[in-house]
Parts: structure tokens; sequence; C-alpha cells
């Protein structure tokens, strides 16, 4: 295989190794087997059914019921806008999710993710694993992209986290011409096979562990009520 990063997998976790067989996973995730529960929202019990309107309208209610109970854009963003949030769950047919994405509503939950994520100071990894990313950008590419972050007092990252958060405008995409280059989406492979890793060392007992420890809520500021607010509404009490 080509166009695989062995930085962005485990070298010390061969394919064989892991929970279901050939199945890769990303170093920076907890083991499979051992993977504590993350942080999460309660909301109140729902259903995902019924015209549109109602759903958008259940959605908004939902989001600001999660707005009202974290200060931590990350766990809102998983529990509302993430593959297995709110939204996906109110709106699994691809056409109606296309159509609520370009809509008022969903422009209301960005301004929900803005408000927290202007205050929120913890650090991602409180609330759930990072992963990351490695693109190549022409350079006056990048040096308007420092200009921007400049001009809005944003640092470069916390600039391209906010392009990301926004859903691409079809228009504004490429046509792939050919077969597609680059790294694939998912854990990366291995350049080489990976055999038995006897000569790496073993990690010791008295070493201190560096992994986020995601069942010690002080680390997630997920009762902390965000003294924020959005749109032309009253800010919250």
């Amino acid at each position: 295989m080509t166009d695989l990063n062995p930085k962005e997998f485990n070298p010390l976790v061969a394919p064989e190794d892991t929970s279901g067989g050939s199945q890769l996973r990303y170093a920076s995730d907890p083991d499979p087997d051992k993977e504590a529960d993350l942080p999460t929202i309660e909301l109140p019990a729902t259903e995902y059914s019924g015209s549109y309107e109602d759903r958008c309208k259940q959605t908004l209610f939902l989001a600001e019921e999660a707005f009202a109970k974290t200060g931590s854009w990350v766990l809102f963003y998983r529990v509302v806008m993430g593959t297995k949030g709110v939204v996906q769950k109110m709106f699994s047919d691809p056409e109606e999710y296309k159509q609520f994405i370009v809509s008022e509503h969903y422009a209301t939950l960005q301004e929900m993710l803005a408000a927290i994520r202007s205050q929120d100071q913890s650090k991602a990894d409180s609330a759930e694993p990072e992963r990351m990313i490695t693109i190549r950008i022409p350079r006056s590419l990048h040096e308007s992209l420092q200009v921007e972050a400049k001009n809005a007092g944003l640092s470069i990252n916390k600039l391209s986290i906010s392009k990301l958060l926004l859903p691409v405008n079809p228009r504004f995409i490429p046509e792939q011409q050919g077969r597609r280059r680059g790294r694939k989406p998912g854990p990366q492979g291995s350049r080489s096979k990976i055999g038995n890793r006897t000569d790496a060392p073993a990690p010791s007992q008295s070493e201190p562990s560096n992994r986020i420890n995601f069942q010690q809520k002080e680390n997630v500021r997920e009762h902390s009520h965000p003294a924020h607010h959005w749109g032309s509404n009253n800010p919250q009490a």
C-alpha cells in the first residue's frame, strides 16, 4: 500500500493484536479492551420521528438543553452535532440532512458552539482523545491564513478548527480527476509489515501515565453553566 503514514499508527500495536482481528486503531485512542466511557450529557428522552419541521424544533430544544448543561465545546459538538449526535439521529435521511445543515436552524447550532468555544478554556483532550491531521498547502494560502488569524485575534489552529466545523458548500469542491492521492481516511497502516516487536522496550511500571482518565469528571466542564449566549436571546442566568 502507498500513501500511508506510519506515524499515525501505533507501531507497537499490530493489527492482529487488536480486538476485531485486522482492525487498525489510532495510537491516541485507549485500548479497545480498556476504553473508558467518555463523558456525556444527559438529555431528555425524545422520539426521532415526526415531520421535518417538528424535528428541527426538537433538535433546537435538545441543543438548548445541552448548551445549558456544559461548558465544553467538544462535549456539546459530540452530543449534538457529531456522527452519533442528535442531528444525525433526527435527520438520518441524507437528503434531509443536507437540507438541515444549510438551514437557519443549523446556523443557530453553530452560534451556540461558537459561544461555548469563546468561553471554554479547558483542553480539548479532557473530553475525548485528540487526533492529528497534517495537510500540505501552498505558501500563499498559509500566508492568507496567517493574516486572517491575526485579524481575528486567533491562532491558526483555532481558526482552522472554526473552518472545519462548518460544512463545505458542494459548489466549491473540486471534481476528483483520476485516482485519489494522499492519505485515506481512518487509521493508517505501517509501510512495512509488522512482525514480532521483540526489540520494543517494555513500558516501565514506574513511569507515570500521560493518558487522560475520562472518568475524572473534574477534567471536563460538563456541569459548568456557560456564561455566554447566542443571537438576540438573553444571556444564560
